[in-house]
């Protein structure tokens, strides 16, 4: 969180979808810290990723060693609102849990249905973050259906609040 709060002072800026996205990250950081999940190589932490995965610029080999970037999770805007003057804006995001298990079994997706839930018993016991977010309900969440093992996948749903800009005093009654 001091890295959230000290961004906000740096840039001038008020607490724009932006900085939700980021707090978001660093609530997931926290929630997952000193936690291991399979991975390529054996147990591992999670990654996490802003918007996009980064482009590949290794090789194909790359892909079943530890230089590859599962398990992680990646963190995606996908769009929001602000409804009128007096309403919060809303941020929705995709959240989106890869894991990788090699094992016969095809196991994989016990990682990110456990990854899945404790996203979800943190929003549900405490749904507000970085200072001046908060997570709205519904929250939708979905295991993959098609088969990609070694990788399995699965995703969160969500919406945020965060303080949306109004229209000056002044300029309103003028108006």
């Amino acid at each position: 969180m001091k890295n959230y709060h000290k961004a906000i002072q740096d840039a001038g800026i008020g607490r724009t979808p932006q900085l939700c996205q980021d707090a978001m990250i660093e609530m997931l950081k926290e929630l997952f810290d000193g936690k291991l999940y399979n991975g390529q190589e054996g147990r591992k932490p999670l990654k996490f990723f802003k918007q996009d995965l980064p482009i590949p610029t290794g090789f194909d080999d790359d892909v079943d060693t530890d230089k590859a970037s599962a398990p992680y999770i990646l963190v995606q805007m996908t769009g929001g609102e602000i409804a009128d003057d007096n309403s919060p804006q809303t941020v929705d995001f995709s959240i989106v849990i890869c894991a990788y298990d090699e094992g016969i079994e095809r196991e994989g997706y016990q990682d990110v249905a456990n990854i899945k839930e404790d996203i979800i018993q943190r929003i549900c016991s405490a749904p507000y973050f970085g200072g001046s977010f908060t997570i709205l309900k519904p929250i939708a969440w979905a295991l993959q259906a098609d088969k990609s093992d070694p990788y399995y996948y699965g995703a969160c749903v969500l919406t945020c609040t965060a303080p949306a800009m109004t229209q000056d005093s002044v300029l309103k009654e003028l108006i």
